[in-house]
């Protein structure tokens, strides 16, 4: 598949052939033999890493929200073990 390089309005647009879709956006990890920073952290947009980071972050949450609530419950079944005789 061979990517093509198209500029609109002074910016360089990068397509790739897909067999079934058409032409699709594509950002670049090396441009004119440069790494692109840009594309390599983000994946192209600083909304994809900010949506990436957001999703990381209820995940983290989760966990740490369950992992507390199992201590709790084994906290209240071992005090409750040793009130009974």
């Amino acid at each position: 598949m061979k990517i093509k390089e198209i500029e609109i309005d002074g910016e360089r647009i990068f397509l790739k052939d897909s067999n079934i879709f058409g032409y699709k956006v594509i950002h670049p990890y090396k441009i004119d033999g440069k790494i692109n920073w840009k594309n390599v952290i983000t994946g192209g947009s600083w909304w994809n890493i900010l949506i990436l980071g957001v999703i990381i972050l209820l995940i983290c949450g989760l966990v740490s929200e369950y992992s507390n609530a199992v201590q709790i419950a084994n906290d209240c079944l071992a005090k409750q073990i040793q009130i009974l005789p």
